[in-house]
């Protein structure tokens, strides 16, 4: 009886402890498991890329000097191909909500303040809703970006620190929006709004 004092004491002081170890593995496995946002990015880019390929594989190919007006043909058909493909598509698709905080926080670290003036500046070169008529593009998604409204420019400084793309897409800005453009049938695949911090 003189014992169940102490070993007591010793249990209870112990299974604090007990229990801070074991919340400390279960966070490191959480973790550990926790998903990639630039590799989820990545994959949901690869997904649509097959989807485009699938698409334009249906299509007739353009022949070998193709004049103008057969590839703008193209370019619509191929864009209406997807559109109905992905006729339920909605913003955050490929750009994650696991994917958006990541995008913001470089994009912001790269344009905040007065070091990020440069990279605010050049975006706003070719960008539709500085240069080009108001409403012009219209930032949704499966949205046809019109052949001639102005395309931005995307500092050289944050295309090395965004995850890289395959050839078939391409980002760009609409206004404070970060768009996925598809290329061959300008179309925006996704977006991200208000991501570039005001001036």
């Amino acid at each position: 009886m003189g014992l169940a004092v102490p070993l007591g004491v010793k249990l209870t002081t112990r299974i604090p402890l007990l229990a801070c170890l074991c919340l400390a593995a279960t966070a490191s496995a959480a973790e550990q498991n926790e998903p990639d946002p630039a590799k989820e990015f990545t994959k949901r880019v690869g997904e649509y890329v097959k989807l485009h390929n699938a698409q334009e594989k249906d299509l007739p190919p353009l022949k070998g000097k193709s004049d103008p007006v057969e590839i703008t043909q193209h370019k619509k058909a191929l864009a209406a191909a997807i559109q109905h493909a992905r006729a339920s598509g909605k913003q955050g698709d490929l750009f994650l909500p696991i994917v958006q905080p990541h995008f913001r926080k470089v994009i912001q670290s790269e344009m905040k303040g007065a070091a990020g003036k440069p990279a605010r500046k050049a975006a706003k070169d070719g960008n539709p809703h500085v240069e080009g008529p108001p409403g012009k593009v219209v930032v949704q998604v499966n949205a046809y970006y019109p052949d001639d409204a102005p395309v931005s420019t995307v500092p050289p400084s944050l295309l090395l620190r965004l995850p890289q793309l395959p050839k078939e897409v391409e980002y760009r800005f609409v206004g404070r929006h970060l768009i996925l453009r598809d290329v061959a049938a300008n179309l925006i695949v996704d977006f991200i709004p208000d991501v570039v911090p005001g001036t």
